[in-house]
């Protein structure tokens, strides 16, 4: 997105009027996010952590949250085979 730098020349001392730009958290709401969050924390073998990572990034995106989507489908999977 370019700036328009001609409001740059409005007036001396007055502030350029804001740009309409949208409201991009009320227009991409994440879906399921509204449950409380807690930390899991584990320590696992720095070739483990790769693999998981490559996995998790192969299976949603190499993008932030994959690992988490990662363990929670093999968790949902755990839980219906064991249920």
């Amino acid at each position: 997105m370019a700036t328009n730098l001609s409001k740059l020349k409005s007036g001396k001392g007055t502030p350029p009027p804001a740009d309409d730009v949208p409201d991009v958290i009320e227009a991409n709401p994440r879906p399921g996010e509204k449950a409380l969050l807690r930390p899991l924390q584990v320590r696992i073998p720095e070739t483990v952590f790769a693999e998981f990572s490559e996995q998790a990034g192969r299976e949603f995106g190499f993008t932030h949250g994959a690992k988490k989507q990662l363990f929670l489908k093999m968790w949902k999977a755990y839980k219906a085979q064991n249920m």
